[in-house]
């Protein structure tokens, strides 16, 4: 697989969002976007899992991408040393009146030095909050209807 050449005209930006993509293959949760900010000197990368409400274990697929998407991070140091991971997630919610709209359901940061420390492999299988907490994560926020729990 010719990689290399491809990569060349690729920013870090596009090689995250397509390896993220590729290792999320198959998952209910899909990458909707890599941003690098310079003014935060973060990377943002934002996942979405349809609807809120239906969805039990929603929590679980979040961390369990949060996860996946830190093994392919971890190996383009020379490219993200030094700054900021935030992880967020998106989910349809329905209010009363049945409208739907996009809300921020998750968000975590993690930097990426401290990353580097952590044994992913451990993190095989089922996720959580706690194994989030646990993995050098600064914060965990989840939005406040799901903020019970796991």
């Amino acid at each position: 697989m010719n990689i290399s050449v491809q990569q060349e005209n690729q920013t870090i930006e596009d090689i995250l969002f397509d390896e993220i993509s590729l290792a999320l293959d198959g998952s209910e949760v899909r990458i909707t976007g890599v941003n690098y900010y310079e003014n935060i000197n973060s990377i943002v990368i934002g996942f979405e899992k349809k609807w809120f409400y239906t969805n039990p274990d929603l929590k679980e697929c979040m961390v369990d991408s949060v996860l996946t998407a830190t093994s392919a991070i971890i190996t383009h140091s020379e490219d993200l040393a030094g700054k900021k991971i935030v992880f967020t997630g998106s989910a349809i919610k329905r209010n009363g009146m049945g409208d739907q709209n996009m809300v921020k359901i998750f968000q975590t940061e993690i930097a990426f030095d401290d990353a580097l420390y952590v044994d992913w492999e451990e993190f095989n299988g089922h996720g959580g909050e706690k194994e989030l907490k646990n993995a050098s994560f600064e914060y965990v926020w989840w939005h406040s209807d799901l903020s019970t729990g796991t």
